[in-house]
């Protein structure tokens, strides 16, 4: 899920799902035009949906870029398109696992060719049953550079061929033996007729209508496993703060996943939201960074960003911002990974310091000022709000930050085509190292990956094509350990910290749980009751 959310959240996964959050955590390995563009959908900002007994309605801060399965990445699609109105070959558990999805069994044949068991009995919403023709299609479509797919790129380094064996086998073959590739193919399954702007997935629910403000699914009635507990869901995007919190106050939202700031969230355990809400918290996957942009004069010199890390009291920013609800991060993985190296420890606050490697770097102290830089981010509150603080730290030492917000499609646009200095996004969802392939190897440079800082480093390039091909897994902890301590070194990013998944739940509300990727994969538990 890339990926990256409005204030700077990226997620994308390593499934393929790396949420900029605005990652995921996929098994255990790891993306706004408007809709009607894209997809070839018609808005119809006129007519509201409204909510009606047995329809559950979940907010969204912003809405997906797209729910064409094929292209989404931020997380509102991914969530959307691949969790519940298709589904994908494999799937993540909750305990971070490889679990079944449209494939109830696996088995690897050697160390390059996979062989898949599709489930018996599976439909398209559109009644077509899914057969190992229609995953052949999804994988080569995904695979076709024509098609532009954001998962393209890493498909086509991986996989040498598809084929189908019968109606219900798909075999896989590797290119070299990937020990990440599980977790590269919980993508979703299409039918092989599907056309462009056709939104026909064999998931519980089905698509129904897309307005500018709110997408309406219902249930799949037809779908093979167990039902949906409720009859239709309406996510409704509220992209203003304020008006989030003013709608959970007068109860006309159900549920609330990652889209309320973490400071405010005291409300919610006192009168009146107390007896309306129920907060689930767990341990997620998200993890906020800084970004910087290495093409830069300034910022390619790894004194100024040592500078930068020191000055900007991040620990203030938690303690302020998140309310303890965020640990301070070295790194993509927290420090309970077995890819992270628990030796290192967040980066100090010391503005001393980061004046004397300013000096260092050629940037002395002139009338108060020793260089100036741009910052972007989405128009969202509490993006903005980091930005100013950020804003702050920095001039303490001399640098002079301007800020730029923009409209959240607009910004992750800017981003993804590199234009910009500075900016703050997270990763949601990561789970399997081979994701930092993608972030920090050189041949992944836009538009073939999502390295947008431009990080190029030949060591670290032999550290990642070492590690996606080991499968000893004491050997791989040893080598991303070790692009680990270069990560932390080099500052390609500035890691802020890991935040943990919140859901506010209404009280109406039974058998939602929260997936420790922040997803709706339990969307369809969930049973609504009289309110």
């Amino acid at each position: 899920m890339d990926e990256p959310k409005p204030e700077g959240r990226s997620i994308t996964a390593r499934s393929p799902y790396m949420i900029h959050s605005r990652f995921f955590p996929l098994t255990r390995n790891s993306f706004l035009l408007a809709f009607a563009v894209v997809v070839g959908w018609t808005l119809q900002p006129q007519k509201q949906v409204h909510a009606a007994p047995g329809t559950l309605v979940v907010m969204l801060e912003a809405p997906p870029k797209t729910l064409e399965p094929f292209l989404a990445t931020d997380a509102a699609g991914v969530r959307i398109s691949h969790q519940l109105i298709y589904e994908t070959l494999v799937t993540l558990d909750d305990n971070l696992e490889i679990a079944p999805g449209v494939a109830s069994s696996w088995k690897r044949l050697g160390p390059t060719r996979y062989q898949f068991t599709l489930r018996k009995n599976v439909r398209f919403h559109n009644s077509q049953s899914l057969t190992a023709e229609d995953v052949v299609f999804s994988l080569n479509h995904l695979m076709d550079p024509k098609q532009g797919s954001p998962y393209g790129p890493v498909l086509r380094d991986k996989i040498a061929a598809v084929k189908s064996i019968g109606k219900d086998t798909v075999e896989v073959k590797l290119k070299a033996p990937y020990a990440g590739i599980l977790s590269d193919l919980i993508l979703p399954i299409a039918p092989r007729n599907t056309k462009k702007g056709q939104l026909s997935g064999s998931g519980p629910f089905r698509f129904v209508r897309q307005t500018a403000t709110e997408i309406l699914l219902s249930r799949n009635e037809d779908y093979h496993g167990e039902k949906a507990g409720v009859a239709q869901v309406v996510f409704k995007v509220i992209r203003d703060e304020n008006t989030r919190l003013l709608k959970l106050r007068k109860g006309t939202v159900d549920l609330a996943v990652n889209v309320v700031p973490l400071d405010k969230l005291v409300s919610f355990s006192r009168p009146p939201l107390k007896k309306k809400f129920a907060l689930q918290e767990a341990p997620g996957l998200s993890f906020q960074y800084l970004g910087f942009n290495l093409r830069d004069d300034v910022l390619s010199k790894k004194l100024v960003r040592q500078a930068l890390a020191h000055g900007i009291n991040v620990p203030a920013l938690i303690e302020h911002r998140q309310k303890g609800h965020s640990q301070q991060a070295t790194g993509l993985f927290p420090a309970a990974s077995p890819y992270a190296n628990p030796k290192l420890k967040p980066l100090q606050y010391d503005p001393k310091l980061a004046g004397k490697l300013l000096d260092e770097a050629g940037y002395p102290l002139v009338d108060g000022k020793r260089l100036q830089l741009t910052y972007k981010t989405s128009t969202d509150r509490a993006a903005v709000i980091q930005a100013r603080i950020v804003q702050a730290d920095l001039k303490k030492i001399g640098v002079e930050v301007e800020v730029r917000s923009y409209e959240w499609g607009t910004f992750y646009e800017d981003i993804v085509k590199g234009n910009f200095q500075m900016f703050s996004l997270r990763w949601i969802g990561v789970n399997d190292p081979d994701f930092l392939f993608e972030l920090f190897h050189s041949n992944r440079i836009p538009p073939d990956g999502r390295n947008r800082g431009h990080y190029k480093n030949p060591k670290m390039d032999k550290l990642l094509e070492q590690g996606r091909l080991e499968a000893n897994p004491a050997k791989r902890k040893t080598i991303y350990q070790k692009v680990h301590d270069i990560l932390y070194a080099e500052l390609p990013y500035l890691p802020l910290w890991h935040s943990n998944n919140v859901a506010i739940v209404g009280r109406n509300v039974k058998g939602f749980q929260i997936h420790p990727t922040g997803g709706f994969q339990h969307l369809w538990r969930a049973q609504k009751t009289g309110r």
